[in-house]
């Protein structure tokens, strides 16, 4: 067999010249053929996952010599490492092979083959790197190494702050043990001072020259991206020994709010096939990282950390609005105005009612910011490494005054210098931007701050560790009572930080005494308050005297807002500004059902689910006597909103609403009245679509229910007349149905009717010419 794979191609090479070749035959004369092969492989059988017992490796690159390890060391090209038949594995194992032929070297290739280990509900991330690079005692970068100040805490000059990128395999199986993704990758280690914990953080980068140059993988589920650049693996930071979520947990609790922050998932980690314990993967802060979430050029931002420290672009921007700060008074409602052209207001306050909330005690002078380079770039702040918030080194840190700590016009070099708290000092000089940001803090505290929310979500993330965590601690020698412990201390920041917040706001702010607002919200709409929807049927809030509430109404489709009523407020405008006068109020939103006039005239005739060719479509037909402008007009399926174009339906005529114009119109180029660009897919099996005029009033909704059905098929009302949300009234036809057109049953049922009248009309006219004709014949006497 190893004989055959030197001497013979490959059946893909063979295949790919012949297929070349054959190109080669229609090229211009002259035009030479280059023939480029594939580039070289490797193929681990079985291949790499999860096995309750060992397994024999077979490693395939046909017409290639095979070079492979099975300790994480990268192959050579030495007696040593050559493959010749399979071996086996009887332990969990990261295999690193290369293929070789003609004088061409392959890029590392990397297999895990996990042996009985543990079940895990998290992703697994296999690391594959020569043992010497990290482990040898003079230049490993686990290692202190040599130059090692012991006398100093930190040990500057020890291997571990090295910025050195080394080459690695990465292989990522997802929660079903399948490997995802895999390639090498640079490996550094990442972090401040978390690098003197025996857990390293790692930073892992795709580059051309390993291969790939992007982990092309969800990593981060549906809404994440679809590919990396780099990827984090990290120790927790500072919280490493405690509660190994501090950071996440956080950055989780405002993932709603006006904020950049990095992706998370906790995953079980493996190098060399050795376990290595739960990292947090998180994407990391860079220009790439702006650069995929933004929209802009990598190249083309500022992106500055620390007090000025440069990682992109330039300083000059932002250092011309500190000038700006430092020269103007911010109480000017026009110098408070030029501010907010330079940088997002919104985005900053979120970030410091954040770290205040959190009172992240590193928050100070450990900031990342940016902007985009063009004219209207505003600068943003980026939160991140917030590990040392909810008390992470103080079990009593609830009580801290973190308000005041953030506004210290003279705090030490470290945590809190005055260049730091600088920017928002000044803002506070604005009376507007002040009442923003007590109020909107006030609503954080009342809603995703609120104590019963974060205590909700500390549970979700302890849950999720739980089960993994006696294998983690036990792998770095740590105490399940620490952890259960550090867990406890957060629960109670949790339950105590609202009240001691409130209090530092009201003793720093002229915003008078305490304020109680209770709105109980009908069926059929929510409120915003303040311009943030609240989705609960009953909102209850604490604010204060001198802030009042901007409260909206905002009826759902099918409803329409009719009052705000209770005490002392009594008000028919969807918009209501409430001054709050006095201690407690209790408010009621009313809505109530609301259906067009037109509803059961303009009605869903056809539905079409399950045909790949023409792609989604449904019809509409207008069964009144006047035309309908459809702009505006609203399509659901409860999940999904698709808004009308400008579209006049005329009377007794068909529009047919469609996902793709191009595929549909192939499939039936006859039909005129369409629109495209429906944003969402029907389900073939069960849905419900509704109809929904501007107002937001009721038009027609259908439902349906069906069984499986291989076959394209349309979804028919029988009649317009009929109620379409019986089901009883449609009928299920295969084919490629009748869109713009009257339904099947329609059709024949009216001609059926047509040639029932003319038969009852060519009676009745015959008796008349029967009677007719005995009158004349009378008449002439001949009767």
């Amino acid at each position: 067999m190893n004989k055959q794979q030197t001497t013979f191609p490959s059946i893909l090479n063979l295949l790919w010249a012949l297929l070349l070749c054959s190109i080669g035959f229609a090229q211009s004369p002259g035009q030479e053929l280059v023939y480029e092969p594939p580039p070289l492989a490797v193929e681990f059988v079985p291949p790499s996952g999860f096995y309750a017992d060992s397994v024999n490796v077979q490693i395939l690159s046909p017409g290639a010599k095979i070079y492979f390890t099975t300790d994480g060391t990268e192959p050579r090209i030495i007696p040593q490492h050559r493959y010749s038949t399979p071996f086996p594995v009887t332990k969990t194992t990261a295999v690193r092979a290369i293929a070789v032929m003609t004088g061409e070297e392959s890029h590392v290739f990397s297999a895990t083959y996990f042996i009985n280990e543990p079940e895990s509900k998290l992703p697994v991330v296999s690391v594959s790197i020569s043992p010497h690079l990290l482990f040898d005692p003079v230049r490993g970068l686990f290692k202190k190494g040599e130059n090692a100040v012991d006398s100093i805490w930190y040990k500057p000059g020890a291997n571990f702050w090295s910025r050195r990128e080394l080459t690695s395999n990465f292989e990522l199986f997802e929660t079903n043990g399948k490997s995802v993704w895999e390639n090498e990758t640079g490996f550094r280690l990442f972090g401040g001072m978390s690098r003197l914990f025996p857990q390293k953080s790692i930073s892992v980068v795709a580059r051309s020259r390993y291969g790939d140059k992007r982990i092309r993988h969800k990593v981060f589920g549906k809404k994440g991206l679809k590919k990396y650049k780099f990827l984090v693996l990290r120790n927790s930071g500072s919280d490493f020994g405690k509660t190994h979520f501090r950071d996440a947990l956080m950055t989780h609790l405002v993932r709603k709010w006006d904020l950049d922050m990095q992706d998370y998932r906790p995953a079980q980690v493996y190098i060399n096939g050795q376990y290595w314990g739960i990292y947090n993967l998180r994407e990391k802060v860079n220009r790439y990282f702006i650069a995929s979430h933004y929209d802009v050029d990598k190249d083309s931002i500022d992106l500055l950390e620390h007090r000025l420290n440069r990682h992109n672009g330039s300083t000059a921007h932002y250092r011309k609005l500190l000038r700006f700060l430092k020269d103007n008074d911010l109480s000017d409602p026009v110098n408070y105005a030029y501010v907010k052209s330079q940088m997002e207001v919104n985005n900053f306050i979120d970030y410091q009612i954040a770290q205040i909330y959190f009172d992240n005690q590193d928050a100070g002078g450990n900031i990342k910011y940016w902007r985009p380079q063009t004219p209207a770039g505003r600068w943003r702040w980026i939160l991140y490494d917030t590990d040392w918030g909810f008390g992470l080194n103080d079990s009593k840190a609830y009580r801290n005054n973190s308000l005041d700590f953030h506004t210290e016009a003279n705090g030490p070099n470290w945590p809190n210098p005055p260049w730091s708290t600088f920017i928002l000092r000044k803002l506070l000089e604005n009376r507007d931007f002040q009442i923003e940001f007590v109020t909107r803090f006030c609503d954080y505290l009342n809603e995703d701050l609120r104590e019963e929310e974060v205590l909700s979500t500390i549970e979700k993330f302890y849950h999720r560790l739980l089960p993994e965590m006696p294998r983690h601690l036990k792998r770095w020698r740590l105490k399940r009572e620490t952890w259960e412990q550090e867990v406890e201390k957060m629960r109670t920041f949790a339950n105590a930080r609202p009240r001691y917040m409130r209090k530092f706001l009201k003793e720093k702010f002229d915003i008078g005494d305490s304020r109680t607002v209770s709105i109980q919200i009908d069926k059929g709409g929510k409120i915003i308050v303040n311009g943030r929807i609240k989705e609960r049927q009953h909102f209850s809030g604490k604010y204060f005297e001198k802030t009042p509430l901007r409260l909206r109404a905002k009826p759902d489709l099918g409803y329409r807002f009719v009052r705000w009523e209770g005490e002392g407020v009594n008000s028919s405008s969807p918009e209501l500004l409430l001054e709050l006068t006095r201690p407690i109020w209790d408010i009621r939103c009313v809505f109530e059902k609301f259906e067009h006039p037109l509803a059961g005239k303009i009605i869903i005739n056809e539905i079409s689910c399950n045909n790949r060719q023409s792609k989604d479509w449904l019809e509409i037909y207008n069964n009144s006597k006047e035309k309908v402008n459809l702009q505006g007009w609203v399509l659901t399926d409860r999940k999904n909103k698709f808004k009308f174009p400008k579209y006049i339906l005329p009377p007794k005529g068909y529009v047919v609403v469609c996902e793709d114009s191009s595929k549909f119109l192939k499939v039936h180029p006859k039909v005129q009245s369409l629109i495209g660009g429906l944003s969402f897919g029907l389900n073939k099996r069960s849905e419900t679509i509704q109809l929904f005029s501007p107002n937001t009033s009721s038009v027609d909704s259908v439902g349906y229910e069906l069984e499986p059905m291989d076959s394209v098929f349309a979804y028919n009302l029988l009649l317009p007349s009929l109620d379409n949300g019986d089901p009883s009234n449609w009928e299920v036809l295969t084919g490629n149905g009748s869109p713009d057109a009257a339904n099947q049953y329609y059709l024949s049922s009216s001609i059926q009717a047509k040639r029932e009248l003319w038969m009852q009309i060519g009676g009745a006219l015959g008796v008349v010419f029967l009677c007719l004709m005995l009158l004349w014949l009378r008449k002439k006497k001949v009767l």
